[in-house]
């Protein structure tokens, strides 16, 4: 477990760091698009890479926002749980979110080998973006590998030898 903790700790601060990046140039190419706009003439594919770099951001982040717990959780109803079935809650929805963001890296992936054998390329770039899929897909394995330790984390908790309900 504790070789899991400091793989995920690494991979996200390493992810967490591109996403930072990525966020940065996302907001330099809308505000230098924007005054190109009032100056002269907006870039042309400004919005593709803006576009690009958001699924970046947004697939590079999730695991380091996992690891620190900064996700939107409503437990209204779990709080009021003692805490074996708090664990037990928390397991069920990690074991969840496991199976649905395993689904969607593989099917992006699957969607990425697609793109790369029809040579599709982007529509104003006329570049391929099947690395970019790949790259969110990798994002998606990351946040994965999070929930997995969390996962057994609170599995633990429902193990616990406490057995008060």
């Amino acid at each position: 477990m504790h070789y899991l903790d400091k793989l995920n700790a690494q991979l996200s601060r390493f992810f967490s760091r591109i996403a930072g990046t990525a966020l940065v140039a996302t907001m330099l190419l809308a505000v230098g698009n924007m005054i190109s706009r009032q100056v002269y003439v907006p870039w042309g594919a400004a919005w593709e890479v803006i576009g690009f770099l958001t699924a970046i951001v947004i697939a590079f982040s999730l695991g380091y926002s996992q690891l620190n717990k900064v996700h939107v959780t409503i437990d209204l109803v779990v709080e009021r749980f003692p805490p074996r079935l708090q664990s037990l809650a928390q397991s069920i929805t990690y074991l969840f979110s496991i199976v649905l963001f395993s689904l969607a890296a593989w099917h992006i992936y699957l969607y990425a080998e697609r793109i790369q054998m029809r040579g599709i390329l982007a529509e104003t770039l006329r570049l391929p973006y099947y690395p970019l899929l790949y790259a969110v897909a990798i994002g998606f394995v990351s946040f994965n590998l999070v929930l997995l330790s969390d996962f057994i984390r609170s599995l633990k908790g429902v193990l616990n030898s406490d057995r008060s309900y």
